[in-house]
């Protein structure tokens, strides 16, 4: 499986097996020449060898204008790891992640799949950092970036829009409740997240010293016991022996009192005894039930067979074409006397001959079929006639309608209501596209389409094409205030120049998102 998401504003992450990508546009370096981009990353790594908390990537090319990092991630494993590790587990991930941060040297891209676990030295490790050609974009400062990734960790959250609740929480307790909310509300600075943890770490291994020592105790205790035990067994076993010579002495011999056998015999004679009638009576049952129910199949057979054989004419007529004479048949006996494969022939036969009504009223689930075929046919004027004529507001039809009147939002919010069929899914995905939710609608594919590569691949085309634009914007501001501000003629002159590619490059970002959005 791929997995792929926006990093650093208009760069993609791809992680497919072992194999980590990060993907930004040569048009985002500080130069074009790829020789100096891969000297200025070679020149960042040499400088970090002795530190455990960075990937280095293992080859930089070029291709379809964006600069390629591939990263080998053989033996690590992905950050929601975390997620499946007990809380005192994590408490070292914790750790590496604050000291990563609190590393003023170096800037690596703040965002969850841009770190990896590496679980033989309980650390964890970054894959993209900044060098002098590749500048990095971190919304969040580096004290909410590691609050947010614990949280995370925490919970079944994906992203920390607020205060998570209780419910979020894999372990619940007071302890791990307590811990996240020290973490999120009360620290402010990494030093004090640092000391907290330190703390909590040190409370941790200090109970697991205590435990081993208290099982250690015990198992010393238990071995004491079981060694009084066994002696004060053989002493009893000693003390029989002496008062009770002639029992001894019959085992010893193998032989047994005369009562014994007796008694033997006795309960010998009841258990056959007790069996035998038991079988008896299990045959019986057997027999009277089976000649029931075969009294009971021969009535109603005669007119099984009755229907089987005036219906099997009719199947024949429908092999040669003739549908109406099998609909006319079965409709003829009636919906509530047809057995359950003739009332799903007659619903096909419905829906094959355009009675979608009727294919409804015989099957209500074929309601989401009968609308998507009408969509397909772009037959806008019969999916309105057929919620019209339905008793109830039907989710399908309502879905189909706001699709074919481009009502974006109504199809967004129908989305969790209708069968998410191969032709739905592309369809809530260009809605939230159309609306700018482009958030929700990456959320909306990792849990409902996490396969759908293609759904996932236009979405994030369209994130970075937008985030693209945005920035031209800002840049063609900033250009527009020197040219209004400045007296130096020659960079008015640039700015001016620059504004002209600006232009041009927002009218093609234009188009090109319009070609998305129409998917």
């Amino acid at each position: 499986m791929v997995m792929r998401t926006i990093a650093n504003k208009v760069g993609t992450i791809q992680v497919e097996g072992n194999a980590f990508y990060f993907l930004q546009p040569l048009s985002t370096f500080k130069t074009d020449q790829m020789d100096q981009i891969q000297q200025a990353y070679e020149k960042r790594m040499a400088t970090l060898t002795e530190q455990p908390f960075y990937l280095t990537a293992k080859d930089l090319t070029f291709q379809s204008g964006q600069v390629q990092f591939e990263y080998d991630l053989t033996g690590f494993k992905a950050f929601d790891h975390l997620k499946s590790l007990y809380f005192e587990d994590k408490l070292p991930y914790y750790l590496s992640l604050v000291r990563i941060a609190k590393d003023s040297s170096v800037t690596v891209l703040w965002q969850k799949e841009n770190f990896v676990i590496d679980p033989e030295e309980k650390l964890v490790k970054a894959a993209v950092i900044e060098n002098e050609e590749l500048q990095l974009q971190n919304p969040k400062s580096r004290e909410d970036a590691v609050k947010e990734l614990i949280i995370i960790s925490l919970t079944s959250l994906n992203r920390v829009l607020g205060r998570p609740r209780r419910s979020d929480f894999f372990e619940q307790s007071e302890d791990v409740i307590r811990f996240a909310e020290t973490i999120f509300l009360r620290l402010k600075t990494l030093d004090e997240i640092e000391s907290y943890l330190l703390g909590i770490q040190e409370e941790v291994n200090e109970r697991k010293r205590l435990e081993a020592e208290e099982l250690a105790q015990q198992e010393a205790d238990k071995g004491r016991f079981s060694f009084s035990l066994v002696n004060l067994i053989k002493g009893r076993k000693e003390s029989a022996v002496k008062t009770t010579p002639q029992l001894s002495l019959a085992k010893s011999e193998g032989k047994q009192p005369k009562k014994s056998v007796a008694a033997t015999d006795s309960n010998k004679r009841f258990l056959l005894g007790t069996a035998g009638i038991l079988a008896v009576a299990v045959l019986l049952n057997i027999v009277l039930t089976n000649a029931n129910e075969n009294a009971q199949a021969t009535d109603a057979g005669k007119t099984e067979v009755s229907e089987e054989i005036s219906l099997e004419e009719v199947y024949r007529q429908g092999l040669l074409g003739d549908d109406m004479a099998v609909i006319e048949a079965l409709e003829a006996i009636g919906q509530d006397s047809l057995k359950e494969k003739d009332k799903e022939v007659l619903a096909t036969l419905y829906m094959e001959n355009g009675n979608y009504n009727k294919a409804i009223e015989a099957d209500p689930e074929l309601t989401s079929e009968v609308a998507a075929k009408l969509m397909e046919e772009d037959k806008v004027d019969e999916l309105q006639a057929l919620e019209a004529s339905l008793e109830g507001t039907s989710p399908e039809v309502a879905f189909e309608l706001a699709a074919a009147s481009e009502e974006w939002q109504t199809v967004i919010d129908l989305r969790n209501q209708v069968e998410l069929t191969d032709e739905r899914i592309p369809t809530i995905v260009s809605a939230f596209i159309q609306t700018g939710d482009l958030q929700t609608a990456k959320a909306f594919i990792n849990e409902k389409a996490p396969e759908n590569e293609e759904a996932l691949d236009w979405l994030l085309e369209a994130e970075k094409q937008q985030n693209e634009l945005e920035a031209l914007k800002t840049e063609k501001a900033e250009k527009q205030k020197l040219i209004d501000t400045d007296t130096d003629e020659k960079k008015i002159k640039e700015a001016k120049e620059r504004m002209k590619e600006i232009d041009q490059q927002i009218t093609e970002l234009e188009k090109g998102i319009e070609v998305i959005k129409g998917g």
